[in-house]
Formats: C-alpha cells, sequence, structure tokens
C-alpha cells in the first residue's frame, strides 16, 4: 500500500512527460522501489520497530442544517463517519531486517548498471 502511494506522484508526473522522460522513468522504477524499501528498513532497524498503517473509523455527531419540503430551515443531528490513517508500532525480528537490508543493497549493486544502460539506451531511443 505504501509503495503504490509513493508511486502516485511519478505516475503524475509521467502522464506529461516526454517519451524520453516516460522511458528514464521506466528504467530507473525498480532502482526507486529498492532505494524506498532500504529506507523503510533502516528506519524500522534505526526505531527498534515497524510501523504499519491502520484506518481508524469512529463516527462524529454534528448539527446538520436542512430544509423541509415547504421551504423552512431546520437543525437536526446527524453523523458523520470520519477515517482516520494512524501508525501503529509492530514488532520485528530485527537480525532479519538487517538480513533484508543486506539483501536489498546487494540488489541495489546490481540495478545500479541495468539502471545506468537503461537510461542511456532511452537517450539514444529518445534524443531531445
Amino acid at each position: 500500500m505504501r509503495l503504490s502511494i509513493l508511486l502516485l506522484p511519478v505516475l503524475a508526473v509521467t502522464a506529461c512527460a516526454t517519451p524520453q522522460e516516460q522511458c528514464i522513468g521506466q528504467a530507473t522504477r525498480d532502482a526507486r522501489i529498492n532505494a524506498s524499501l532500504i529506507a523503510q528498513t533502516q528506519g524500522n532497524i534505526d526505531r527498534g520497530f515497524g510501523l504499519r498503517t491502520e484506518e481508524r473509523v469512529r463516527e462524529v455527531r454534528r448539527l446538520c442544517r436542512g430544509e423541509t419540503e415547504s421551504g423552512e430551515a431546520v437543525v437536526t443531528r446527524c453523523e458523520e463517519v470520519k477515517v482516520t490513517k494512524v501508525q501503529v508500532p509492530v514488532a520485528l525480528d530485527l537480525n532479519a531486517e538487517r538480513a533484508k537490508l543486506a539483501s536489498l543493497i546487494q540488489q541495489r549493486d546490481r540495478l545500479a548498471s541495468a539502471t545506468q544502460s537503461g537510461v542511456a539506451q532511452c537517450r539514444a531511443l529518445y534524443p531531445e
């Protein structure tokens, strides 16, 4: 879920991007996702716990104004549903998080050369 939220601005920008920018965006996608996961995992290790996003739903009572069919103003009680997102701490196996971080860093190193060649290919295909 968090990953898709991070990609929304990228998708919005690529809709207006030039063909070269779109190609480069696609070529660097995996590297950006990897960097995001590295940052998230490093944050978990630094904090000593993970964070999970939960939605909290509550009803809020308030006064609502309205009109009857005859046009008379009325005030009634109404309920509105409010949904808020809350970060909840989650226990983690820190040794597993460290292993995951090491794996992500190795993957980052492998992605770097693939990303560079992909960007070079995009620049050759779509010169500006």
